[in-house]
């Protein structure tokens, strides 16, 4: 059986399913272009007005004769009118399939674009009669188109708004059965997956992380979860250590029972010679005793030393110090060897 860590943050991540979600990117050119075929009049900055509904209307059909053709073409949309004849600045909507070369598939298609404006206002111009065969004129030095799309829309921008500023960054599109799908580094089956050998991935706000299994036999663990370690084994070791500590502490008991008999022995020593110097009436124990004499003067025919040495009496009233001495000389005998 496994088991995962509890008490971690879990989010349940964003899935786009074939058919809910667009696989298409929006994109917007800005376009600046001058007519020189109308006037200019305060009314058209009234965007309710009968004037400006009218002029969007031939800029609309005009804009969409000039770009025809163009792969993705959507339509314009006016964002402003200005007076120096009628200066108009609108956005170019473009759509594309979604697919991982979008952006340069966009290069292409704002290239294109610019091309045809720019030699539509050279060609639709006001003639030396004052008139214009085509519903607007323009001023041929005048447009401007800028050099690369805004992207407005796409999946990917999609997915991460669903996923939340927390998770955004973590957040892509993975292609499966010609569909596109939002994917996270833990979402299985891509080639963007993490791998997670013996656990499961899980997204947090830190980022992708592998949550490790604990079976009944291995406890799993590592960065990828790829490093496995047996129970029994632990168990092993954890016993043998426990068996070492036991034997340590054995012999440190039996020390500690030795040193404390010792010292009790020591102990009853001292107070054992403290109990005989009582009894006996001796001085404490250190003391320096003669038992051999203290017994002694316990027997009954104990004659006192001072009186043995008071009946020895030394005289020598009868020696003649005047007398000389005679030493007879000795005689030296001589032999022959």
């Amino acid at each position: 059986m496994a088991h995962f860590p509890q008490g971690t943050m879990r989010w349940r991540r964003p899935c786009v399913t074939p058919g809910t979600q667009d696989q298409t990117v929006s994109a917007s050119v800005e376009v600046r272009v001058t007519v020189t075929s109308q006037d200019y009049s305060d009314e058209l900055q009234d965007r309710n007005s009968e004037e400006f509904s009218n002029f969007n209307k031939t800029f609309t059909e005009q804009m969409a004769q000039i770009y025809a053709g163009i792969p993705g073409y959507e339509g314009v949309i006016i964002k402003s009118l200005s007076k120096g004849s009628i200066v108009v600045d609108y956005d170019v909507i473009l759509k594309a399939n979604y697919t991982p070369e979008y952006e340069s598939t966009l290069d292409s298609i704002v290239k294109d674009l610019k091309t045809k404006i720019e030699n539509a206002t050279e060609h639709l111009v006001v003639n030396d009669n004052k008139t214009c065969s085509a519903l607007l004129c323009f001023n041929s030095t005048a447009t401007r188109v800028q050099e690369s799309a805004t992207i407005t829309v796409s999946p990917e921008e999609t997915c991460k708004k669903e996923a939340g500023k927390d998770f955004a960054q973590y957040v892509t599109l993975g292609l499966k059965n010609n569909k596109w799908y939002c994917i996270t580094p833990c979402t299985s089956g891509y080639s963007t997956s993490k791998n997670c050998s013996y656990g499961k991935c899980q997204l947090q706000r830190s980022g992708p992380r592998c949550l490790c299994l604990s079976t009944d036999t291995h406890w799993y663990s590592g960065e990828n979860c790829d490093r496995g370690i047996q129970k029994s084994l632990v168990y092993g070791l954890g016993g043998a250590g426990v068996a070492v500590l036991v034997v340590i502490l054995v012999i440190l008991l039996v020390f500690s029972i030795r040193f404390r008999r010792e010292a009790q022995r020591q102990k009853s020593r001292v107070s054992e010679m403290y109990k005989w110097g009582e009894e006996e009436g001796r001085a404490s124990p250190g003391a320096f005793h003669n038992v051999g004499f203290d017994h002694n003067e316990e027997r009954e025919n104990y004659i006192p030393l001072d009186s043995v040495y008071s009946n020895f009496q030394p005289s020598l009233s009868h020696i003649n110090p005047e007398r000389k001495i005679q030493i007879q000389r000795p005689q030296v005998v001589m032999t022959s060897l």
